[in-house]
């Protein structure tokens, strides 16, 4: 298996004003770490969730096609599948007719069913035989949920406190050196933890 990324997200999940004001910085100095950041902070989130945030498009190649009718998309949340391909021993490609199938977004992960009587394609290649393309994600900045966010923004302060001395004077940074060595801190976690779609 493999998944390939054909569209970024054309946003994140938390805009450069957002992040600003939540760190309370007026000048544009640091614009390009604070987005550097955001961004690498939303992809540690969608690895460790395994969901995408903002709207997305990628490529799903399986080497077979599936044991059963229906087949699990591993990135949620699945909003619509583009197409379905394969490829025969020739390497001569396919388009599978979407009306052999259903597209459940509904669940997670989300799924795509055979319809009664149809069966996927047979004869294909080793490799790479199935070629499944599909858009997956909350949808634009303002669907992905609160608490995604926040956590975003804790882990952006946390990473960005050593320079700026963020904490304000009642804030402690003793424990600050170690927040920053674990994979991800507690507090942040705990946040996404209910989101969190566990391998299929």
């Amino acid at each position: 298996m493999a998944l390939i990324i054909k569209t970024p997200p054309v946003s994140e999940p938390v805009s450069l004003a957002v992040a600003k004001n939540y760190l309370r910085i007026t000048d544009s100095d640091d614009d390009a770490l604070i987005n550097s950041l955001v961004t690498a902070i939303r992809q540690k989130a969608e690895t460790w969730t395994r969901r995408l945030l903002i709207t997305q498009t990628w490529t799903l190649w399986l080497d077979s096609v599936p044991g059963s009718v229906t087949l699990s998309i591993p990135l949620s949340p699945l909003q619509s599948v583009t197409h379905i391909k394969s490829y025969d021993s020739a390497n001569t490609v396919s388009t599978f007719d979407s009306s052999k199938y259903l597209v459940d977004g509904a669940s997670t992960p989300g799924r795509i069913g055979l319809n009664d009587g149809q069966t996927w394609p047979n004869a294909l290649r080793r490799m790479n035989a199935l070629e499944i393309e599909f858009v997956a994600g909350f949808g634009d900045e303002f669907s992905v949920p609160e608490t995604i966010k926040q956590g975003i923004l804790q882990w952006v302060k946390l990473l960005f406190a050593n320079k700026s001395k963020l904490f304000e004077s009642d804030e402690s940074t003793s424990g600050l050196l170690e927040l920053n060595r674990v994979p991800i801190p507690p507090a942040v976690m705990v946040l996404w933890e209910p989101y969190r779609v566990f391998k299929i």
